[in-house]
């Protein structure tokens, strides 16, 4: 009769062999066998009759560092990790340096994490002796540096069990990434990883690893093909740059609110056309930028980032702005073109920080006169619209430098414009200008360059 590895699970459960007998059987199959699926179904049975014994734990380290198979590898990987976690620490750090399949490194990763992880949930000074005993052992020069100023400056003693722990995983992230990901640019700060960089990496998906790097500052994941965003994004709790830009995302996860250090969130060319309410949390955020997106509107809630410096929504959808809009207290520069607004909220006129309002090529048929308080403005772009009439109240920008009205359907200019003292370029091509002359000539004689 033929051996298997279910056969000899089987004659140990009827206990006709016993363990022992059984480890060498499935061992002598996985030496032997030239096919990976019996030998794999062998270590697998290693596990099902919990062979714990040395033999097996050295076999199973043999098959994790030199076996030609990578399937055998990653299953060898997964029994240790089962059966040894602990006693494991030593060939998964050196198969994480060595290996070169994927697959292996991630288990392998993951199984140095829950290591570390076990060892400080036991606490106590053993703990801590080998933990510190593992970042000694460190060779990244970065980290081996960092951890020589710190334990300088605090002295070795004060370096909690946590902190070590942190280290190791920063550590065991850092050689995960690098050997998964091809040319990855990082940035690495007091033993932490505080920056990364994926520019065309073709990823669809945030790596898993990121989760544990919470002193994370900066992620750029510039021209890759994520789809989604996990949960776990909002746990980043010290980022402050997410970059985005050119991917496939058409959503955020409810989760984007809880980052509650970031200032600088850019997602320009994606496929986004929901913005979640949580949004309003981020009350760091400095700069957004959501151009070339599929957005029709967007929530209530984006008025409460009163730290907002910069919003871009050029190339949208847009068909309305909510009234909050003039919440934004600290708002700079404000892109709407390219959308398919029909009207701006009276409320805009709230924006006396506001210096560059762009509102080209939308469906505006109106400004609203509230836009005459919007006393910092400097740059003002409404041409490529359907409007015919201005506001009286454009005379009152008293900082505005560029007016771009072209390509509208006015028919007068309103002569409240010769009272903008520091005017210096006026763009009024393509409308259906009449009696206008005389105030262009003005301008004129006031040293605007008038631009038809």
């Amino acid at each position: 009769m033929e051996l298997t590895p279910d056969k000899i699970y089987e004659e140990y459960k009827k206990n006709n062999i016993d363990k022992v007998s059984a480890s060498e059987l499935l061992f002598s199959l996985i030496d032997n066998s030239d096919k990976d699926t019996i030998r794999v179904e062998s270590i697998k049975e290693l596990a099902n009759i919990r062979a714990t014994d040395n033999k097996t734990f050295k076999q199973l380290e043999h098959l994790l560092i030199s076996d030609l198979s990578e399937t055998v590898r990653s299953t060898a990987a997964i029994i240790l990790k089962n059966l040894f976690l602990e006693k494991s620490l030593e060939p998964m750090k050196w198969a994480l340096k060595h290996e070169i399949s994927p697959s292996c490194l991630k288990i392998i990763y993951a199984t140095l994490c829950q290591i570390i992880e076990n060892i400080t949930k036991k606490e106590g000074s053993l703990s801590k002796i080998i933990l510190l005993t593992e970042v000694k052992k460190i060779e990244n020069k970065e980290f081996k540096i960092g951890f020589e100023i710190e334990s300088e400056k605090r002295g070795v003693e004060n370096i909690t069990l946590h902190e070590l722990a942190e280290i190791l995983i920063n550590y065991f992230t850092l050689l995960f990434l690098e050997k998964t990901y091809w040319r990855i640019k990082v940035k690495i700060e007091h033993c932490k990883i505080i920056e990364l960089d994926f520019i065309f990496k073709g990823l669809t998906k945030l790596p898993d690893a990121l989760e544990n790097l919470t002193h994370l500052k900066k992620i750029v994941f510039r021209y890759n093909q994520l789809f989604n965003l996990p949960d776990w994004i909002g746990s980043l709790i010290f980022l402050e740059e997410l970059n985005l830009n050119v991917n496939n995302l058409k959503k955020l996860p409810n989760t984007i609110g809880s980052l509650s250090s970031l200032k600088n969130l850019s997602l320009w060319k994606n496929e986004i056309d929901f913005i979640p309410d949580s949004i309003g949390s981020l009350k760091c955020l400095e700069y957004l930028n959501l151009r070339i997106n599929d957005l029709k509107e967007l929530p209530d809630t984006i008025g409460n980032l009163s730290q907002l410096k910069e919003l871009n929504l050029h190339d949208n959808k847009l068909e309305k702005l909510p009234i909050t809009i003039g919440h934004l207290s600290s708002l700079e520069k404000l892109n709407l073109s390219w959308n398919s607004l029909e009207n701006i909220p009276e409320s805009i006129g709230s924006l006396r920080l506001l210096q560059i309002l762009d509102l080209e090529r939308n469906e505006l048929k109106s400004i609203p006169p509230s836009i005459g308080f919007l006393n910092s403005l400097e740059i003002l772009n409404i041409s490529d619209n359907k409007l015919e009439n201005l506001p009286d109240t454009l005379g009152s920008l008293a900082s505005l430098q560029i007016l771009n009205i072209s390509r509208n359907h006015i028919k007068n200019l309103p002569k409240s414009l010769i009272n903008l003292s520091n005017l210096k370029e006026i763009y009024v091509g393509d409308n259906k200008l009449i009696n206008s002359s005389n105030l262009i000539e003005k301008l004129e004689h006031n040293g605007v360059q008038i631009y038809d």
